[in-house]
């Protein structure tokens, strides 16, 4: 293999001269730096303490959270003591007595009957009558059908109707109802009942007094009680027949004189409850909250009491306002010493964030945005810091897909910083979002199939779940499996909504993924068609440098896969005229022929102009226009710059040399490695192409030739590519162009027809 030589040509040494002198003082690049730059950063700072300190200060318990030393009240707080209120109120409303009200259905029944007997008997002309229509209702014998017959005149009449009437008021007076426990949610403990009538008057009358409608005694003495002193002796017997089948007409069914008033006596038990003041509990500031050992729930609700209480005196106790205040202050500061590391870190890894306003704003907004998402929407939805995983998932993705894996952890740590002090969560829990950033920055180096967001999220929830798990026993809480299981399905769900996401990433971050970059490599692309249809020499010319550049780029470390899908758009400008270029014209055909070497170098020149408008007129990805414009740099069109000179001579102008600056491309130079193996590629394949007997040695003589006037005429100045990467990169185009145009077995004579035959074929 040839060695780089020491020389270098006069226009590169003037090329790094200017690029020299061309750098700008370092006072002027700080000026530059303090502008947007400084602007983002010192935004990013106001944001993230706002979005902190929006937050209470957190309670740092949790339900059975094991606990090293007892916690004490830090305030003076009342508790209200639920089991003894509750106990209150069930002793007052047992003290509530039962609601009874005045059975008027069996009042009215009983005059009712009462009424319609005297109005039998009366219509009745005598015994034997009587006997034949209502001996069934009201059995009489002749004695006391005569009492009653003898009520029937106007007298008497009215007589019974009196009595009768008095029998109701006194039924309404009697205590009776129908058992002794009534149906009730708490029993009464009280000593008495609350009887009342149709009036709306209730009197209190002693358990003592009742008598029971379920109690045959207490009906027929009641029933004695009513007809005596009222009516004779005869009709007594029917009498208090015809008032206790009323009160037990039999079934088991009862009318009581009273009955229980169910919705009156539950609307006096809440009202009494309702009234019941709480009984509170009474700590003061250093009591002694909860002892070692773990939390229980009862304890932690206590606790929970404790903080809340604390947070209320914040505005009003000076001395926890003071002690607040300080917090806070150390929170900006903290925030600020990340906010600076970030800053420092992004300038060294990734300059270009620094030197774009748009890049270094998408980048504080999707920092920002994943607090304000953790803190706004996961904290209260569930008041667990785990469901912080999903943003540091999506995080770690975002930015490994967008800018390199280095820069993805690093930004991602900072990130994980910033959430603990966003959520109050105990800072063991970086320990988990750092393993999931991780995880998934170091597998998810590219994606060139959903199969592989699958891989790097089932193994970044895993390395969550045993990381929560791991820090859980650490910190001698035990296994939280709970926890271990919302780690688990957080980092699925982060790097599920990052395959979602996919493309609306790649049109924040101005970024074109491998996945992409497949879609665009399909030969079925209408692009792609058009260049095989149209241009076939240059398509085969294209797929041919795509292999090349793909391998060189994988022998450095650089993107193969998008040098190889640069390589099949770089010459699409060719569409337009592609007669004009050797590998699509046909025999002898050259449509250069009658053309001056200027207007040939115009048809040249164009193909990257045209390229670069179909590119935007079919929307390419903005990543692959520079292997459209750059893969030419500003190199010579040597050909046409040799005709012309010729030409002058021919003409007879010796005396005027024909500038070679007039016959160069307008670039501009390779920015990236991928563009300046592409630009090898393509000098070296047309070079080796036009070889007359392309050897290995000669082949290996070419590459270095071309190679070495790229470098010579500095069209590397503008790329981060070492020597050391181009010594690797010619081997390997070596290496290509000598399995290409490798040797062949010469064919016999007698064979020659039958091999023409089929080629023909």
């Amino acid at each position: 293999m040839w060695q780089f030589g020491p020389f270098r040509s006069h226009r590169s040494s003037e090329g790094r001269r200017k690029l020299t002198n061309g750098t700008q003082p370092w006072h002027q690049r700080f000026r530059a730096i303090l502008c947007w730059p400084l602007v983002i950063a010192v935004g990013f700072w106001a944001c993230t303490t706002l979005i902190v300190l929006s937050a209470d200060e957190p309670l740092l318990y949790s339900v059975g959270m094991e606990l090293s030393r007892p916690v004490l009240s830090r305030v003076d707080f009342e508790r209200v003591n639920e089991f003894q209120t509750e106990e209150l109120r069930r002793k007052t409303q047992q003290a509530i007595p039962n609601y009874f009200l005045l059975n008027k259905a069996l009042v009215d029944q009983i005059q009712a009957e009462f009424r319609d007997l005297h109005a039998a008997v009366k219509a009745s002309e005598d015994f034997e009558k009587y006997q034949e229509a209502h001996s069934d209702n009201w059995p009489l014998d002749e004695k006391a059908f005569e009492v009653l017959q003898s009520l029937t005149d106007e007298h008497g009449s009215d007589k019974f109707r009196l009595n009768v009437d008095k029998l109701a008021r006194s039924l309404a007076g009697r205590e009776m109802i129908e058992r002794a426990e009534v149906d009730r949610e708490i029993r009464s403990t009280a000593s008495h009942v609350m009887l009342g009538g149709s009036h709306g008057k209730f009197r209190e009358v002693l358990k003592e007094r009742l008598n029971y409608a379920t109690n045959p005694g207490d009906v027929e003495a009641l029933a004695g009680s009513l007809v005596r002193g009222l009516f004779a002796e005869e009709i007594k017997p029917l009498l208090m027949s015809i008032i206790i089948k009323a009160i037990s007409p039999g079934n088991d069914q009862y009318q009581p004189v009273y009955v229980f008033e169910a919705a009156l006596t539950k609307s006096k038990t809440e009202e009494a409850a309702a009234s019941v003041p709480f009984v509170k509990d009474r700590y003061e500031a250093g009591d002694r909250l909860v002892n070692v050992g773990r939390i229980t729930g009862e304890e932690f609700a206590l606790l929970k009491i404790e903080h809340e209480a604390y947070l209320s005196l914040l505005g009003t106790d000076q001395q926890l306002r003071d002690r607040w205040q300080k917090k806070c202050w150390g929170l900006m500061g903290v925030i600020l010493l990340v906010t600076l590391g970030l800053c420092i870190f992004t300038y060294y890894v990734q300059p270009r964030i620094a030197r774009k306003t748009p890049r270094a704003f998408a980048l504080a907004g999707l920092l920002l945005v994943m607090l304000a998402f953790d803190r706004f929407v996961l904290l209260p939805f569930e008041d667990s810091p785990v469901w912080s995983v999903i943003t540091i998932a999506m995080s770690a993705a975002i930015l490994t897909i967008a800018y390199s894996q280095l820069f993805a952890i690093g930004t991602t740590a900072a990130l994980s910083l910033l959430t603990i002090l966003a959520l109050g969560a105990s800072y063991s829990m970086v320990i988990v979002l750092l393993t999931v950033a991780a995880v998934t920055v170091l597998m998810l180096r590219e994606i060139r199939t959903r199969m592989k967001m699958l891989k790097v999220g089932v193994a970044t929830s895993v390395a969550a779940f045993s990381a929560t798990l791991l820090i859980g026993l650490a910190d001698g809480q035990g296994a939280n499996w709970f926890n271990a299981g919302l780690a688990f399905l957080a980092a699925g769900a982060g790097l599920s909504l990052v395959l979602v996401l996919l493309p609306v990433i790649e049109k924040l971050f101005g970024i074109t993924t491998s996945l992409t970059l497949l879609e665009w490599a399909d030969n079925s692309h209408p692009l792609l068609r058009q260049l095989i249809e149209r241009a076939p020499g240059t398509w085969q010319h294209s797929n041919l440098l795509g292999s090349m550049a793909e391998t060189a780029a994988e022998e450095i470390g650089a993107n193969g896969l998008l040098v190889r899908v640069g390589a099949y758009y770089h010459d699409i400008g060719k569409i337009c005229k592609p007669n004009y270029f050797i590998e699509n014209q046909e025999a002898q055909m050259n449509a250069h022929r009658g053309l001056a070497p200027t207007m040939s170098l115009l048809v040249i020149l164009a193909h990257v102009k045209d390229g670069l408008a179909m590119a935007r007129e079919n929307r390419l990805p903005p990543v692959l226009h520079q292997f459209i414009a750059e893969h030419h740099g500003t190199t010579v069109v040597s050909y046409f710059h040799h005709m012309a000179s010729k030409e002058a001579k021919a003409s007879g102008e010796k005396h005027r040399e024909i500038s070679d600056t007039e016959f160069r491309y307008p670039g501009p130079k390779p920015r990236s490695r991928e563009s300046a193996i592409l630009m090898l590629c393509d000098g070296v394949e047309g070079a080796v192409r036009s070889l007359q007997d392309p050897t290995p040695g000669r082949i290996e003589g070419k590459v270095h030739e071309i190679l070495m006037a790229r470098l010579m005429d500095g069209q590397f100045d503008d790329c981060e590519i070492t020597l050391k990467e181009l010594a690797r990169i010619e081997q390997s185009l070596v290496k290509s162009l000598r399995a290409i145009h490798h040797g062949r077995i010469a064919y016999p004579k007698s064979i020659e027809p039958a091999t023409a035959q089929v080629s023909t074929a």
